[in-house]
């Protein structure tokens, strides 16, 4: 249960760490293409949304040459960096912020407010069902890659739990009754997650339909 146990702490280090960064930069990301105006902002946005239409196994040679020159290959800066901030996240805080009021943030800036505290303590509050759908999402996708993990790390000791139990199943023999504790210790973390916030689920995918 040690090799288990550290995989397990690998997955719950690299989901949420992915996901505390994906909500700030997403969100602060969003947040400036709703409400403020700026050259080329729609360009950008484009550009942003373009990139959830690129399959991630067209850029994991790219990555994986960048990430080796730099050498953050084999650590967990190289595994949480490609999914720290995403497009599909901008677009979804961008939809959401467009419900929060401008004269109550022109209000904020009456008062003294200067913008990141007015981003963080009055937009960000009315926004808490895509923070939550976009923070539960974000952590079960993470939670369950398997691809860049496994192209990025070569040491045993960063596999994360998809990783790890891959090298049970070999060509002539697959210890299954390692495979099957280590995938029924996976599923825990996915399970909770799900029975604690499956409101907040729903409501945001369907907040998100809405929008």
């Amino acid at each position: 249960m040690g090799r288990f146990g550290r995989w397990f702490f690998n997955s719950l280090l690299v989901a949420l760490g992915v996901t505390i960064s994906a909500v700030f930069f997403d969100s602060l990301v969003g947040y400036v293409l709703c409400k403020f105006d700026f050259p080329f902002k729609k360009v950008i946005f484009v550009l942003i949304l373009a990139t959830i239409m690129i399959p991630m196994e067209m850029l994991v040679i790219p990555w994986y040459t960048m990430f080796t020159n730099a050498g953050i290959n084999d650590s967990y800066l190289g595994i949480m960096l490609p999914g720290m901030m995403t497009g599909f996240g901008v677009f979804l805080m961008k939809q959401f912020f467009t419900s929060v009021p401008d004269d109550l943030l022109d209000a904020a800036r009456v008062d003294g407010l200067d913008e990141f505290r007015i981003w963080l303590k009055i937009a960000m509050p009315m926004v808490k069902p895509a923070i939550s759908a976009l923070a539960i999402l974000t952590f079960l996708h993470n939670w369950n890659t398997f691809l860049w993990p496994l192209i990025i790390t070569t040491d045993s000791s960063l596999f994360t739990i998809p990783v790890g139990l891959s090298f049970f199943s070999g060509e002539y023999q697959t210890q299954w009754q390692l495979v099957m504790a280590g995938a029924s210790f996976a599923t825990v973390p996915v399970i909770a997650v799900f029975l604690i916030f499956q409101r907040k689920i729903i409501q945001g995918i369907q907040l998100t339909g809405m929008k």
